[in-house]
């Protein structure tokens, strides 16, 4: 049998497949092949699957079986490092001098991905528009998925539309198409359930799968361009306030006991906010050979910004339970080309 031709016997098989398990008796009858014929397509690659027999009894059935295929993701323009302690979250980045105006880097945070609450259609537009921009990149900053348990506060399991197993396996295919452009990932209090339960926290494996830098800690990063550092701290954050001021000064805290840094982001309360905070540096200026020459106090900006969430009101735990509606979207930061930064609201 030639390939052409068990390709046309291959498309024309598939079709009777597609009803599942099909009868021996009603596959020789309705598709003309001969148990020959039938015998030789077993284990072969036909249309993305192989198909199989089986015995059920004194029975025989076919099915054809699709394989997985791989998860492809592009190759990214830039090279990153961790801390080679990896109990202390230090990665920095590293970008091609590209003439591009500005990076726009976009938190991607509290997505309960696979609750009934989570905008998908919203959602998928963002994704599309980072994937179409040569200069945005993003970032997972927890509640990913969402996770659930049978005694998960809210909505708990019956409130979601898709098991955790399926919840991972269609992220994956949601940020497969970006997964270059995802620059870290952290995990939040959603993906936090499994990791008390079992130490197991699914969002570690989409991060092998896609080929992500994860840390289960928050993380310090230096994103590195055009001569320039740009730093960060992020974290998935935890308060129980309703207060935009309650929730503002959970993000702050980190302040107290980090060097300068120009963004200190946070997700958890869905209150997106960007609040800039300055504060008063010394720059030392040095030789070439080391030496200091000068010293020069100015005032520069810190920006506090709290992620928004990507979940709908109506129906959802928070109009249940007589919250106010949150935003949606994202608050990016934006790295320019001369060294400058800021954020986008």
């Amino acid at each position: 049998m030639t390939s052409q031709k068990f390709t046309l016997l291959g498309k024309k098989f598939e079709e009777l497949m597609k009803r599942g398990i099909v009868p021996k008796e009603s596959l020789l009858k309705e598709s003309g092949f001969s148990e020959e014929q039938i015998k030789k397509m077993l284990g072969r690659d036909v249309e993305g699957g192989r198909i199989f027999e089986q015995r059920v009894e004194k029975e025989i059935y076919y099915r054809l079986i699709r394989e997985t295929p791989p998860v492809v993701t592009q190759e990214r323009v830039w090279q990153y490092a961790q801390c080679a302690d990896r109990r202390k979250p230090y990665f920095w980045f590293q970008f091609p001098n590209t003439d591009w105006k500005k990076i726009i880097l976009v938190p991607l945070s509290d997505l309960q991905w696979g609750s009934e609450e989570c905008d998908v259609a919203q959602l998928k537009d963002y994704v599309k528009y980072i994937g179409e921009n040569d200069h945005v990149f993003a970032f997972l900053n927890g509640d990913i998925l969402n996770n659930a348990l049978p005694d998960s506060p809210g909505g708990s399991i019956f409130w979601d539309v898709a098991r955790p197993r399926e919840q991972v396996r269609t992220v994956i295919d949601l940020l497969a198409p970006i997964a270059h452009k995802i620059l870290w990932a952290l995990p939040g209090n959603h993906e936090e359930r499994t990791i008390k339960r079992a130490d197991i926290d699914p969002l570690f494996w989409i991060c092998q799968k896609l080929g992500i830098p994860y840390s289960d800690q928050p993380i310090f990063a230096d994103i590195l361009w055009r001569s320039h550092r740009f730093n960060f701290y992020c974290f998935h954050g935890i308060s129980g306030s309703r207060t935009m001021g309650g929730k503002l000064n959970a993000a702050m805290r980190p302040i107290d006991w980090t060097e300068f840094t120009m963004f200190y982001i946070m997700g958890h309360v869905h209150e997106p906010m960007g609040n800039p905070v300055t504060r008063r540096c010394v720059l030392r200026e040095y030789d070439s050979k080391g030496g200091l020459t000068g010293l020069r106090v100015v005032d520069r900006d810190q920006y506090v910004i709290i992620c928004a969430a990507w979940l709908k009101f109506w129906g959802g735990y928070g109009a249940k339970m007589g919250f106010s509606p949150q935003s949606q979207g994202g608050t990016p930061c934006l790295l320019y080309k001369n060294g400058d930064y800021g954020i986008s609201e």
